[in-house]
């Protein structure tokens, strides 16, 4: 009885050696694969090249065209009325600009609307330094 015993302990043995020579062995080759990785230069990945690319032309990613989408004449009005409304609102602005003068710590702000007349703020960090309306009909400026 005590031979089976001594055989199950080298048994036992045999077998944790074995697994800690394989455990030893898999831990080099991951490392020797991680600094094999981190020491090779980077490459560009290789593409093939299709019948109508030669290798005098670089290859050109194809351009992905959207389908066109029919724009209804109430939507190109839309989209015209809402750019003139930029450019009014660009224009009050700019002429407000000019009747303040070059001031960069000044910011201009269009706050209100009423019908063709626009209100322009012209404000400092905290606070509004002076009220100008524009008439985007004449393009008339005036301090309000």
């Amino acid at each position: 009885m005590r031979n089976e015993v001594k055989q199950k302990i080298l048994t036992i043995i045999i077998v944790v050696a074995i697994i800690a020579i394989i455990g030893i062995v898999f831990y080099a080759i991951l490392t020797q694969v991680n600094s094999d990785i981190n020491t090779q230069p980077t490459e560009e990945p290789k593409t093939d090249i299709n019948e109508s690319q030669t290798p005098e032309n670089p290859t050109e990613e194809p351009e992905e065209k959207e389908p066109e989408e029919y724009v209804g004449k109430e939507e190109t009005n839309n989209n015209n009325d809402n750019d003139e409304q930029i450019s009014k609102e660009d224009k009050a602005i700019q002429l407000v600009k000019e009747e303040w003068g070059e001031d960069d710590t000044v910011t201009f702000n269009i706050e209100q609307k009423k019908e063709d007349i626009y209100y322009v703020a012209v404000k400092s960090e905290t606070s509004v330094l002076a009220w100008y309306e524009v008439d985007t009909n004449t393009w008339e400026v005036k301090e309000y």
